[in-house]
């Protein structure tokens, strides 16, 4: 495991506004072994640092160690309520990678730092977290460099060409029988393989009634990205 990566990762999830920001969600023990990033827009459960207690145990969970996991945290804190609508949807994409083989997978955020919905990033009292939230991702990015990166929703998307600006990126699929849709951002100093995909969150899961036909979708953007990253 990087030493700087670790470091980093104590320095950004310090409390802010009652809450740990949440920079990953993984079973890899080392993050930094990542080959794929799956990145929304910013997560919705939040981490209450109350609830948590002391950061090394977010810390232990975020790296799987110590009989914690970063799984078993967030079922932890949400309890009863279950998985939300977003988590079960990044889980049906993750199945299907792992079926076609792909298993270095990191889940996380344009904005890692938790919020009800995202338009309340905006609100005063967020923006401090909202400016963490994008640090994080700007450093993961940074440390981790994955070759693949799978982003869902034009939110999200507009956020990420900020942070990785390129030419000609392509549009998410609209339709069931469109091609997976792929591109580079054309750098000499990292190009990744990038996956545009609609949102993953309600509402625009339901846009193109893309929830009656991404299973199918995933399953050949799967297929695509273990033949990438076999080639490579």
């Amino acid at each position: 495991m990087s030493d700087e990566l670790e470091a980093g990762i104590w320095k950004l999830t310090q409390p802010l506004n009652g809450q740990y920001p949440r920079p990953w969600m993984t079973k890899l023990r080392d993050p930094a072994n990542a080959d794929v990033f799956v990145v929304g827009k910013n997560p919705s459960r939040n981490y209450p640092t109350d609830r948590i207690g002391a950061q090394s145990r977010h810390v232990d969970a975020l790296f799987n160690r110590n009989r914690l996991t970063c799984r078993g945290l967030y079922d932890e804190i949400a309890g009863v309520k279950g998985p939300s609508p977003t988590r079960k949807n990044i889980d049906r994409l993750v199945e299907q990678l792992n079926a076609a083989g792909v298993e270095g997978i990191v889940e996380t955020n344009a904005i890692c730092y938790s919020t009800p919905t995202s338009t309340d990033l905006f609100e005063p009292i967020h923006r401090g977290g909202s400016q963490r939230g994008g640090e994080i991702f700007d450093f993961l990015l940074a440390m981790i460099r994955p070759r693949v990166l799978i982003v869902h929703g034009k939110s999200t998307f507009d956020r990420f060409k900020l942070v990785l600006p390129g030419k000609h990126w392509p549009a998410a699929p609209t339709r069931p029988d469109d091609k997976v849709a792929k591109g580079r951002p054309g750098r000499s100093d990292y190009n990744p393989l990038v996956y545009p995909i609609p949102s993953l969150a309600p509402p625009g899961f339901y846009q193109n009634k893309w929830n009656t036909w991404c299973d199918e979708y995933f399953q050949r953007l799967a297929a695509d990205v273990a033949a990438e990253l076999s080639s490579a």
